[in-house]
């Protein structure tokens, strides 16, 4: 079975394409991709985040050669671990491989290059911009795992065993019940901000924000400042 699942602006999962194929390999990749492309049309800044499996990246190159595909960093931080059995050097990467600045990834490097050079290498060989957030060539946000694709298998797991049909309705039925909770939850809402949007403003309200014009503000912390660019949804600290 074959899924493909977004996240939304509020870091809701976003499942939108399911399909169905004997084996995973070039071809059934290739057509599944090909059917997802006829759905999404041309998307700027595409980003596709999967296992290591080979089918995929094939598939990607062929069917959205715009598009970067990336790697679950998660996933990668367990195949080192099990390379070098240390949970630091893992841990470590894993900080790299999350950083918002080219800064704090040179300093978990350089951290991983004391820990073990041999790591270091391995880490380097492996094309950062794949797993890396400040060397992906389009923006990955928050988004570092396959976690939204295996929330969805969870959900999957004893379906899969059904008949085709009566999975493709199990699947309705699972999404129609998402979509309805989701309005029944936002109709209780009686405020334009929501409880969670007031808690990080909360969080945050220890910054100080000046107004450049009616759409770029600096931001600042400290010694630290940031432009934020609401006109092109943009900020220099990389964080949105």
């Amino acid at each position: 079975m074959f899924v493909a699942t977004a996240q939304d602006g509020n870091e809701q999962v976003y499942p939108f394409a399911f399909g169905y194929g004997d084996s995973e390999n070039n071809l059934s990749w290739e057509c599944f991709l090909d059917c997802l492309k006829g759905a999404l049309s041309h998307i700027d800044d595409l980003v596709f985040i999967s296992d290591r499996h080979a089918s995929i990246e094939v598939g990607i190159s062929k069917v959205f050669p715009y598009a970067t595909h990336t790697i679950c960093c998660w996933h990668f931080a367990e195949n080192v671990n099990k390379r070098f059995h240390r949970k630091d050097i893992a841990a470590t990467m894993d900080k790299a491989a999350r950083a918002y600045t080219e800064l704090k990834y040179n300093w978990y490097m350089g951290e991983l290059r004391n820990l073990h050079k041999n790591a270091f290498d391995y880490v380097e060989a492996a094309s950062p911009y794949k797993w890396s957030r400040v060397h992906c060539p389009q923006r990955r946000y928050m988004v570092m795992t396959t976690n939204v694709t295996e929330c969805i298998n969870s959900c999957l797991k004893f379906a899969r065993q059904l008949p085709m049909l009566t999975l493709v309705e199990f699947i309705r039925n699972m999404l129609q019940r998402s979509s309805s909770n989701c309005i029944v939850h936002a109709s209780s809402v009686d405020r334009r901000i929501t409880s969670c949007d007031l808690e990080r403003v909360t969080k945050y309200s220890y910054m100080t924000v000046n107004p450049v014009d009616w759409n770029i503000f600096s931001v600042k912390r400290s010694r630290i400042q940031w432009i934020i660019d609401l006109a092109r949804k943009t900020c220099t600290c990389n964080n949105f």
